[in-house]
C-alpha cells in the first residue's frame, strides 16, 4: 500500500468518524427537542381557583406570567419566558430576570404571541375580553396573587406538578423562620407595627405583605388596634392620620418608605416630629427603616427577608 493511498484512507476514515459524530449529535438534539415538545403537548385537567376545568400542559416549558407575584414562580424554578416586569424592580429580583421578556402591563397580545407560550398565568382576570384573547394564544388560567403565600405555593405545585417541591419549600421556610426568631429572642407579647409612607399618605399595615413575617409563628404579637381595625376587618392596610400614631404604635416600629423624593421628605418630617419622638418605641431605639420594596410577600422576597430582618434590627 503506497503512502498516497494510505493518506487517502486515513482522511476517509477521519471524515467518516466526524460525520458519524455529527449525526449522533443531531439525533440527540432532535430527540431532546422532541421530548420537550411531547412534554409540552401532553395535557392534564386542572381545576382553577374559580372551579372551572381546563386542559393545561403537563409540563409547561414556556410560561407567561401576568401579575404582581413573579417572585413566586422564580423561587420555584418555573420556566418563565415573559412577564409584566413593572412589578419586578425590587432588589430581591436582582440576577433573577435573565431570559424573561417584558410583555408590558397588563400584557401586550402581540408580544405574548411572539414568545410562543404554552401556558399563561393571568392575575388580571377582571378584564374578561383580554382573558378571552389570552386563551386564543395558549391555555390560560387565573392566578390569585392576593392569596396567602402558602396557598400560592400549593397552587403553583398543583399547576406545575411540583407538589413535593411546594411542601419542601414551605417546610424549609418555616424551619428558617423559626431559626431567625430564635436568634432575635423576643419577649412574650412583644408587639410591632409596620408604617408605610407613600408620598404624603401614611398607612399602617396588617398581617399581609411584610406582616406575614413579623406576625408569623414565633414572631411579634399584633397590637390591639391593628387586630381590631385591620386584621379582624379582613383589610390589608388602612390610611392613618398622625394623631393616631400612639394608638397603633407597638413595641417595635418598622417604617417602610417608597423610593422617591416626596415619600422620603414626608418620612423625614414624621420621624423628626414631636409626636413621633414621644412614642415609647422611638425613645427606646426600636425603630427600623427600610425601602417599601420589602412590603411584599412574594416568595423570593420572603426568602431574603429572613436574612434582612435581623440586619434591620442590628441583632445578627
Amino acid at each position: 500500500m503506497n503512502n498516497v493511498f494510505r493518506k487517502q484512507l486515513m482522511i476517509w476514515g477521519a471524515s467518516f468518524l466526524l460525520l458519524s459524530l455529527l449525526a449522533a449529535c443531531s439525533r440527540a438534539e432532535s430527540n431532546s427537542s422532541q421530548e420537550s415538545a411531547e412534554a409540552s403537548a401532553s395535557t392534564v385537567s386542572y381545576s382553577t381557583q374559580t372551579r372551572e376545568q381546563t386542559e393545561i400542559p403537563a409540563q409547561p416549558q414556556r410560561v407567561i406570567y401576568l401579575g404582581s407575584a413573579l417572585g413566586d414562580l422564580l423561587a420555584m424554578d418555573i420556566p418563565v419566558v415573559g412577564a409584566n416586569l413593572i412589578h419586578a424592580d425590587g432588589s430581591y429580583m436582582e440576577g433573577k430576570l435573565d431570559g424573561i421578556e417584558d410583555v408590558g402591563n397588563p400584557g401586550d397580545l402581540e408580544a405574548i404571541t411572539a414568545l410562543q407560550p404554552d401556558l399563561i398565568l393571568n392575575g388580571y382576570t377582571q378584564d374578561a375580553d383580554r382573558n378571552t384573547a389570552f386563551t386564543k394564544i395558549a391555555p390560560t388560567i387565573p392566578f390569585n396573587s392576593a392569596l396567602p403565600f402558602k396557598e400560592r405555593v400549593h397552587e403553583l405545585g398543583k399547576i406545575f406538578g411540583k407538589q413535593d417541591e411546594a411542601e419542601k419549600w414551605i417546610t424549609a421556610f418555616d424551619t428558617q423562620a423559626e431559626a431567625m426568631w430564635d436568634k432575635l429572642q423576643l419577649a412574650d407579647g412583644e408587639t410591632a407595627t409596620i408604617f408605610l409612607q407613600l408620598g404624603k399618605q401614611l398607612y399602617v399595615m396588617g398581617n399581609r405583605s411584610l406582616g406575614v413575617i413579623l406576625y408569623g409563628e414565633h414572631g411579634f404579637a399584633i397590637p390591639p388596634a391593628i387586630q381590631e381595625n385591620i386584621v379582624d376587618n379582613n383589610q390589608t392596610f388602612i390610611e392613618l392620620s398622625e394623631e393616631l400614631l400612639p394608638e397603633y404604635a407597638g413595641d417595635h416600629l418598622f417604617v417602610l418608605v417608597l423610593d422617591n423624593e416626596e415619600s422620603q421628605t414626608e418620612s423625614d418630617r414624621l420621624l423628626q416630629s414631636t409626636l413621633w419622638k414621644s412614642l415609647p418605641a422611638v425613645q427606646q431605639g426600636r425603630v427600623y427603616t427600610a425601602s417599601a420594596e420589602w412590603n411584599t410577600d412574594n416568595l423570593l422576597a420572603l426568602e431574603q427577608l429572613l436574612d434582612e430582618l435581623p440586619k434591620w434590627m442590628n441583632r445578627q
